[in-house]
């Protein structure tokens, strides 16, 4: 697949050269040790915050020494540099509110560039900015070794103070509310700067937000609400379509309090679809790389348990069928959330037994759990699906802990649906003013996606191409598709359970990208490394620009050469 791009303009030309000369070094801190423990103590007034705010203050400031990296037990624990590390937090206006608690850390090496990481799930739990970036491949040098000032946030609410079930009771609260939808982000992106600031004596030339999953929308929600304050944007599998996802989780789990799907069913459910979609790419192999051809070949009704009640693992009831199709489905509202969407997307089949997290198999973490769901959510054993679209509408559409949400119906909230789609959602495609200023943005979507759908993403996608034209979008944004790839990045063989190489660095060719050095190829190269230096290649693949998919061409299956990237049809 090629696509052509725009040619490049004198004026763009000479901005272009202008980046590339910002690549001098900046000043180098004199005394990092002094100019570290000063800022404890240090207040950044609620006046200097572009959003209404408490203040910002700095509990602890420590100078930390370099670490090298080292294997830690079974793994790697990579090399950190010597940094100045900063613990602080923003008042609320609330008295109710919690505080949104921050963490910097500032690199004695500096590159000159900031780059903030997204959080996941209900956050809650404070992003360091110190840990591998999502789909890393082992040996990757962290953003802060690379030179990078880091920082991240609990969001403004820390998940400590309630239950394993109730990760959505903060929405009880206004305040935290907002700052979780998008808030505290550029509340503690201001706070950063000011800091980075007064450490090295200027702010960054350049600052990224790197997010998947929940941190995948905040990075897509900059971009939309503050174009201004971020040169470049790595969202990954991001839930934009936050409203309709949490719907159409409800959809999924409520049929199963009268008959669950058994999680026991799933190696059944994942060879279906390997046999009806594998050999759609060229090769059989156990692996579904063309995702978007596979839909309209699964047909799961042959699996029909005799009857149609549910007779064990080795069939499917009339329940559980009707519950599969439903997920492959569009969930559709009566009403229109924000910008206009008025449905949320069917989910791709494949690959449902593959590992999504350390232990869990996709689809049982995400759809079936290890047992029936209940009121309120067993945090132990239900699907994730359950536990946060009960809690979605518990507290933060009908406000009552106590409410069922079995009997729950969006018509019945029209207005609070509608009212927390416009805080929540990101999907508005006037991207205008960030592409203006000439922001980038690189969108990863996993295919095998259990947690969100991909086809939020291309739909999406779809939609910056109908506002601006193919060419303004290939010159600002790169949707790439990793099939066979769960929410959190491991996908392996369906039948022999050999991994596939998912992992791939997008800092690099987002920063090469901004400052005019390279435009990101029409394929980015995964691969699967060993866990322990040397982290040697196990195998390479390509991912594809959508609607791109790799398609075997002959040779080592397990090298990306090996491969051609296909225009997918439905």
């Amino acid at each position: 697949m090629h696509i052509r791009l725009p040619a490049v303009s004198a004026a763009t030309a000479f901005v272009l050269a202008l980046a590339a000369c910002s690549h001098v070094p900046p000043p180098a801190v004199a005394k990092p040790g002094p100019a570290c423990t000063a800022l404890a103590g240090r207040t950044i007034p609620a006046s200097a915050i572009g959003l209404p705010s408490g203040a910002a203050s700095v509990q602890s400031a420590q100078l930390v020494a370099a670490v090298p990296g080292a294997v830690s037990g079974s793994g790697y624990a990579p090399a950190t540099p010597e940094h100045c590390k900063l613990l602080g937090s923003i008042a609320p206006r609330d008295p109710a509110a919690q505080p949104i608690q921050f963490q910097l850390n500032l690199p004695v090496q500096w590159n000159g560039k900031a780059l903030q990481y997204g959080g996941g799930g209900f956050n809650g739990v404070l992003i360091t900015g110190l840990a591998p970036l999502r789909d890393a491949a082992p040996g990757d040098p962290l953003p802060i070794a690379r030179g990078y000032a880091t920082f991240g946030t609990d969001s403004g609410h820390q998940a400590s103070a309630s239950p394993a079930s109730e990760p959505g009771a903060f929405a009880l609260n206004d305040e935290m509310l907002e700052n979780f939808a998008f808030a505290s982000y550029k509340k503690v992106r201001d706070v950063a700067v000011a800091l980075t600031q007064q450490f090295y004596g200027q702010a960054p030339r350049q600052l990224y937000y790197f997010g998947g999953s929940e941190g995948g929308r905040e990075g897509l929600t900059m971009a939309q609400r503050f174009p201004a304050d971020y040169d470049g944007i790595v969202s990954i599998v991001p839930v934009i379509n936050w409203t309709g996802l949490f719907h159409a989780f409800v959809r999924n789990e409520v049929p199963q309090f009268g008959d669950w799907l058994d999680a026991a069913k799933t190696p059944l459910i994942a060879k279906a679809t390997a046999d009806a979609c594998d050999g759609l790419d060229g090769l059989v192999d156990g692996v579904v790389n063309n995702y978007l051809a596979c839909h309209s070949r699964v047909d799961l009704q042959p699996l029909r348990c005799p009857g149609g009640t549910d007779a064990g693992p080795q069939c499917l009831s009339d329940a559980e069928l009707s519950l599969l199709r439903a997920i492959h489905s569009p969930y559709g509202f009566s009403f229109p959330l924000a910008n206009g969407i008025t449905a949320y997307p069917p989910w791709l089949y494949g690959h449902e037994d593959s590992l999504d997290g350390p232990t869990a198999l996709n689809l049982v973490r995400w759809v079936t759990g290890s047992a029936p769901p209940t009121v309120p959510p067993n945090a132990a054993t239900a699907a994730t699906q359950w536990l946060y679209g009960s809690n979605w509408v518990r507290y933060a559409v009908a406000r009552d802990a106590n409410y069922d949400v079995r009997g729950y119906r969006p018509e019945a909230f029209t207005a609070r649906v509608q009212q927390t789609s416009a805080l929540m959602d990101s999907t508005n495609p006037d991207l205008s003013a960030f592409f203006a200023r000439g922001g980038k943005l690189i969108i990863r979507e996993n295919a095998a996606d259990r947690a969100q759908s991909a086809h939020m993403g291309f739909e999406y996608y779809r939609a910056l191409v109908a506002r601006f034209g193919q060419p303004a979008v290939d010159g600002a944004v790169r949707l790439y598709v990793s099939p066979a790839s769960t929410h959190t990045g491991n996908a392996r063989s369906v039948t022999d359970k050999t991994a596939i190489p998912t992992m791939a660095d997008l800092l690099d060719p987002l920063d090469r990208w901004v400052t005019g050095r390279a435009v990101p190829p029409d394929a980015v190269v995964q691969t699967s490394k060993a866990a322990l230096p040397p982290f040697a290649v196990q195998g390479s693949r390509p991912m594809c620009r959508y609607p791109g998919y790799p398609h075997y061409t002959g040779g080592d299956r397990t090298s990306a050469s090996s491969y051609a990237c296909r225009a997918g049809q439905p």
